[in-house]
């Protein structure tokens, strides 16, 4: 008897844990990437499914649906397959550059993320230039699978400190705090894709775009601990000389007076001799080098004025977080301010000052 009732305790178990409304692997598409595109009626999903339950990851399915919103997708798609839908893991996200200039789209496509019971709040999100069908439908030799070539190239241009936000999550969060952010944009490259500019995303509207060198220079004032500077090329006395930055150190003085706000950062790139001229023993005389550091420091100072000069006068868009530091430190003084905090910022005084320390005129130097 005693055996008996064993039975039934562990028969009950397993019963009551049996999942009788699960769907097994084979019966599921897995959705890796999806771009969202306006058409004249609503939008425009072309969602893409590697074929992983066949025996190769190395395939995939393009679809392409319209809908209003994610869940018409969802259900559109639902009824012309046999299989069930999920995005439980999606890689990326493609918002197509019309859908993004139009904040009431991105809100309601933002504000479907967020109530989505299963969609990695983690999915990576980026701007198309020019249509996200044609960046999901784009046949990569070394990739076919678009989702994951994606996800790895902005996971690397993240670990490397090219660009500053790639999740949902993270650009919720800037647009939440600050109202602006900072978007990786992918464009076709011949048979591939690239991520080189930025979108500027301002109160959910794509309003312009950065350049590699403008990207650079706003996360040299963001980051400079981690910033990744591209060499400097520069020209001295006819001459073309290459530098390479190993570290960088950063100094910021923000004060807020009134509306009068200022800001004033001190930056020393510590760099070696990256190309010259075998031979040429001019690297040996300190006025030679003193102009190389003084044109180096030129070159940066006036790619980050030219940056911070767009992002006043042209877009009003304090992707540097100034108001971050407002915030945190001169909170009296910007609850005054808040409300006018766009004016403030077009009209500050902000200025870069760079100076260049060459530690090394060459790997045997």
């Amino acid at each position: 008897m005693r055996n008996i009732k064993i039975l039934l305790i562990i028969l009950t178990i397993l019963l009551m844990t049996g999942c009788w409304d699960s769907v097994e692997i084979n019966k599921r598409e897995y959705l890796f990437a999806v771009g969202i595109d306006k058409n004249p009626k609503n939008l425009t999903f072309t969602s893409e499914i590697p074929k992983i339950n066949e025996g190769s990851e190395e395939q995939r399915l393009v679809y392409t649906k319209e809908g209003t919103n994610f869940a018409d997708f969802y259900s559109t798609s639902y009824l012309h397959s046999e299989k069930a839908i999920s995005d439980r893991l999606m890689q990326v996200i493609v918002i197509g550059e019309d859908t993004a200039r139009s904040p009431e789209t991105l809100k309601k496509i933002f504000d479907e993320i967020q109530r989505s019971p299963q969609m990695n709040r983690r999915v990576k999100i980026c701007i198309a230039k020019g249509k996200a069908e044609d960046i999901i439908k784009t046949e990569i030799p070394s990739d076919p699978i678009v989702g994951r070539f994606l996800s790895e190239m902005l996971i690397k241009l993240k670990r490397e400190s090219y660009q500053d936000i790639y999740t949902f999550d993270e650009a919720i969060l800037h647009l939440g705090q600050t109202g602006n952010a900072m978007v990786p944009v992918v464009e076709v490259n011949e048979k591939s894709l690239k991520i080189e500019r930025a979108a500027i995303i301002k109160e959910y509207e794509l309003v312009g775009f950065l350049e590699p060198m403008e990207v650079e220079a706003i996360m040299l004032l963001v980051n400079p601990k981690r910033a990744n500077i591209r060499n400097i090329n520069i020209e001295v006395d006819d001459t073309t000389v290459a530098l390479g930055a190993v570290d960088v150190s950063m100094s910021k003085d923000i004060n807020l007076n009134g509306n009068s706000l200022s800001a004033d950062y001190y930056i020393t790139l510590y760099c070696y001799i990256d190309s010259f001229i075998v031979g040429d023993d001019r690297l040996n005389d300190k006025e030679f080098m003193k102009k190389i550091k003084e044109e180096a420091a030129k070159r940066v100072s006036s790619a980050a004025s030219e940056t911070i000069n767009k992002l006043q006068g042209t877009y009003r868009a304090d992707l540097l977080k100034i108001k971050n530091d407002l915030f945190k430190y001169h909170k009296t003084e910007f609850d005054k301010i808040e409300s006018k905090y766009d004016e403030v910022f077009e009209a500050a005084n902000i200025n870069v000052h760079v100076n260049v320390d060459i530690r090394s005129t060459g790997l045997v130097k």
